[in-house]
């Protein structure tokens, strides 16, 4: 258990639950934890320096959420996504990032387009450069800027939480190179249909971009099963 638990800081003004649960999910979301992989009570309370009641509360949470689960006489465990957990995921994406993305090509500002022309040229130039960090955080910018674009605080929550599900899989597809050479021409297309403030084209291009992003992640691991 590192970064996320590591910089766990009992001092913030929180309710200690919330603290340990916000700390136990990023950690699962950035692949600290393994499918499988025990999260012993006793042993995250000593670690966190806390009682162990908020630790329970903690993963009650998280397996309310259905990032973990309890098996008898084994605990709580890691439970991971299944290829059924990735398709619904990647399917709510793209209709609630459909709805967002055609409230901004009617409404986006001529400051947020510049912003997003911009970051569509450093994109290009960090994939010339073969720099795949940058570029990931990047294409993560572009997205961000879109969806804070639509001004509605609640679908912006509802996505930013689906997004943080599917955040390891844009580690996995963006590691191959034909699929960042496509990510750079579909982030490309959104951006001009947004400019260009044609929302059904914005949208449709929303929604191909999410399935074909979803279609390769489960191809990567189609062999194994491992999602």
């Amino acid at each position: 258990m590192k970064d996320a638990l590591d910089m766990f800081d009992s001092r913030k003004i929180k309710p200690m639950r919330d603290i340990i649960y916000e700390s136990l999910r990023q950690a699962i979301f950035e692949g600290r934890f393994k499918t499988g992989e025990r999260l012993v009570e006793h042993e995250l309370a000593e670690k966190l320096n806390v009682s162990r009641t908020p630790v329970r509360e903690a993963l009650r949470k998280l397996e309310i959420e259905g990032l973990v689960e309890h098996i008898p006489r084994k605990g709580v465990v890691i439970k991971g996504f299944k290829k059924e957990d990735i398709i619904e995921i990647f399917t709510i994406r793209g209709v609630l990032e459909g709805l967002a993305v055609r409230y901004v090509a009617n409404n986006i500002t001529e400051a947020e387009i510049k912003q997003l022309e911009e970051l569509v040229e450093l994109m290009r130039k960090s994939n010339s450069k073969g720099d795949i960090d940058k570029l990931m955080n990047q294409c993560k910018e572009f997205n961000e800027i879109i969806i804070r674009a639509s001004k509605m605080p609640r679908l912006i929550e509802m996505i930013n939480t689906l997004q943080e599900y599917t955040e390891k899989t844009r580690r996995v597809t963006m590691a191959s190179n034909n699929r960042r050479i496509n990510v750079l021409k579909e982030h490309e297309e959104i951006f001009k249909a947004i400019a260009e403030r044609d929302p059904d084209r914005a949208e449709k291009l929303v929604k191909e971009h999410l399935e074909a992003a979803k279609q390769s992640y489960l191809k990567t691991f189609a062999e194994d099963g491992n999602y």
